[in-house]
């Protein structure tokens, strides 16, 4: 076995209601001059509002900055600095989906340094320490709450991802009655982003271990034998609730493994088509899955077999295109776009989707199989 590190939040907290009841935020000591970084959606939709409420309770005064979008821009992690400058923050709360978590994992970490945004660009350049960070993601997908991954969209346009175990946060509160109201296409589009998460943590081309191995495995048969029940009755709370978990444990394996190609080929549509994440990843999964089942076919085999304990398949082959054909259909099911036209994303656009992948040379080294230009716009072209 090769040599790994693993590195984890200092706690994970689940359980239904805990981020109204504010017993959970004395306990963890999450007081004093509060950053709460979320995004307007959730203030009009009523959902942040009153999570703040309950942590003021707790002798804390909160500063809401509320400006994230999808996709955040260097620009916003610039407003917020200007912003925090009128306060004293000693604690940051990231709330919401992948992009007010990435962009309070940031602020903890500008907000105690020296440094600007664009000096920790890239893999461990950040320096001294960071503010405490507690993260309450509101959607089971993107897995940030639990990973040292921060993106952002920077000045021109590519994205800039910051990877530092600084960014691993102190606390993770899992509270599944935050994401009982989620609409039935963002409920999908975010699970089968940490559907792929946990496909391409278990099948990663470096930085695979043991233990990144088994939390994908659990990770991903909890999101495949959950991901329909949450879409399509989303009171349910034990679907909710083990979403949720299979959303951080596929975030904890790809965090100590990495993501490949289907990441690298999602950015693009996002960045220049304004996609969001779960629905890009939902585009390129199958193909690029078909294109690495060459030297993944044991590995999707693996994943075919614990969640089809029932069949008797003859091969490894039979077993993970089994596999692929499963989860084809299931984004179906879920009403999820498979084709670039939906999107009226046309031909023409095949050369900005390739040269915008090619960018992602760090998502597209870790992948299982080496992907040349020509793959990359086959794969798009074959989604048209």
């Amino acid at each position: 076995m090769e040599n790994f590190e693993y590195n984890t939040p200092n706690k994970i907290v689940l359980r239904d209601g805990c981020t109204y009841q504010v017993d959970t935020y004395k306990e963890l000591k999450i007081t004093g001059n509060i950053l709460f970084v979320t995004d307007r959606n959730l203030i009009n939709l009523n959902i942040a509002t009153p999570v703040i409420k309950v942590i003021e309770k707790n002798d804390a005064n909160v500063f809401v900055f509320d400006q994230v979008a999808p996709e955040p821009k260097v620009s916003t992690v610039r407003e917020l600095v200007e912003f925090c400058k009128n306060y004293e923050i000693t604690y940051v709360v990231g709330f919401g989906g992948g992009s007010p978590m990435d962009i309070a994992k940031i602020a903890a970490v500008l907000l105690k340094s020296p440094q600007n945004i664009e000096d920790i660009y890239g893999v461990n350049k950040v320096i001294g320490d960071r503010l405490p960070l507690a993260l309450i993601p509101t959607t089971s997908g993107t897995g940030s709450e639990v990973t040292p991954v921060a993106v952002v969209t920077s000045d021109d346009g590519s994205k800039s991802p910051i990877v530092d175990t600084h960014l691993i946060c102190d606390i993770v509160l899992l509270d599944a009655k935050l994401t009982t109201g989620l609409p039935p296409k963002i409920t999908a589009a975010t699970g089968v982003d940490a559907m792929v998460h946990a496909i391409e943590a278990y099948t990663s081309g470096v930085r695979k271990n043991v233990i990144s191995d088994n939390l994908a495995k659990k990770a991903f048969v909890l999101l495949f034998n959950n991901i329909k029940t949450a879409t399509f009755k989303g009171t349910n709370i034990v679907s909710r609730r083990n979403m949720l978990i299979g959303s951080s444990l596929a975030g904890l394996a790809f965090a100590n493994s990495s993501v490949g190609a289907v990441h690298a080929l999602s950015y693009p549509l996002g960045v220049s088509f304004n996609l969001p994440h779960g629905e890009s990843n939902a585009l390129v999964m199958i193909p690029v899955m078909r294109f690495n089942l060459k030297k993944a076919t044991s590995l999707y085999a693996d994943l075919s077999r614990i969640i089809n304990s029932e069949v008797i398949f003859s091969s490894d082959a039979e077993a993970a295109n089994y596999l692929i054909n499963q989860i084809e259909s299931l984004i179906k099911e879920l009403n999820l776009s498979t084709k670039l036209s939906d999107y009226n994303i046309t031909e023409k656009d095949i050369n900005t989707l390739t040269t915008g992948t090619l960018k992602q040379s760090r998502l597209l080294s870790y992948n299982l199989t080496k992907m040349n230009e020509t793959d990359i716009s086959n794969i798009f072209k074959s989604i048209l």
